[in-house]
């Protein structure tokens, strides 16, 4: 290793595993859970902050579909019409 310099500053990296995997039941993404958390640990022996995290992913698009378009209509929204008030003295 060699001696760094107090005006080089330190970089921050972050390496990112990503686990995709499919279950029926809350059962067996309960087995899933516990052994991705299995696999942590041996990743935080080398790495001691290593997090983790475990959640349910929506379903994707139709692949023809850009996000935002559903096939629905566009949303209307109702609104009051703006008047000017004007006031006279007398």
């Amino acid at each position: 290793m060699t001696a760094r310099s107090k005006d080089i500053p330190m970089l921050t990296l972050r390496a990112q595993i990503t686990i995709e995997v499919s279950a029926l039941d809350y059962v067996e993404a309960a087995e899933h859970q516990r052994r991705a958390q299995a696999l942590l640990e041996v990743v935080r022996a080398e790495y001691a902050t290593a997090d983790f995290t475990f959640h349910h992913l929506r379903p994707r698009l139709n692949s023809g579909t850009k996000a935002g378009e559903t096939g629905a209509p566009p949303r209307r929204y109702k609104t009051r019409p703006r008047v000017l008030a004007v006031y006279h003295d007398g």
